[in-house]
């Protein structure tokens, strides 16, 4: 029997180093494999982190889309699997920064809404949320990621593929849609 080369192993017995090596080529198939042997650990990491499951798989695939961009950045091959989980934490993180942006945007906007004491204005949360649904996406996306998630614009630009200018305008028409929203119930 022939001894085993990189070329002949079989997947299981492939060394982590040389799937990265393989996939930061290129090599989807290693790719695929890495994706095989970590989605299991990152998906447990994901969830001990966010305490639910509901979000668990989008952590997974936000995870692996990213270590699919920088598997050039890695270090150290051998230690891919921590590294896909400082990745994993890392996009918890975010989900967290971008829920308690979120929810102190919402109560400062609920704050100054007008009461709902005044039986004209039945402003809420729940309008401000039906108020950005009815935003178009061109429009939506942009306030979301910049007023929300907290991206400069800049790199608000770069995520949605048009220029800085396009973008600040495209807030601007959002935020303007919105605050007609809060300024309906004043003027009544």
């Amino acid at each position: 029997m022939k001894p085993a080369t990189p070329r002949t192993l079989r997947a299981a017995e492939v060394p982590d180093a040389l799937l990265v090596e393989r996939a930061a080529a290129g090599d989807e198939r290693a790719f695929g494999e890495l994706y095989e042997r970590h989605a299991r650990y990152v998906a447990g990491v994901a969830y001990r982190l966010l305490g639910r499951d509901a979000e668990v798989d989008d952590v997974v695939q936000e995870t692996f889309l990213a270590a699919l961009e920088h598997l050039g950045t890695l270090r150290d091959a051998a230690s891919v699997r921590a590294w896909l989980a400082r990745i994993a934490a890392r996009r918890v993180m975010h989900r967290f920064d971008g829920r308690s942006r979120l929810r102190r945007f919402l109560e400062g906007w609920a704050r100054s809404a007008p009461s709902r004491s005044e039986p004209h204005v039945v402003h809420d949360i729940g309008e401000l949320d039906r108020a950005l649904a009815q935003l178009s996406q061109e429009r939506r996306i942009p306030w979301i990621l910049h007023r929300v998630e907290g991206e400069t614009l800049p790199e608000v630009a770069r995520i949605v593929g048009v220029s800085l200018a396009t973008t600040k305008r495209r807030i601007a028409e959002a935020d303007d849609a919105l605050g007609s929203l809060k300024e309906v119930g004043r003027d009544d």
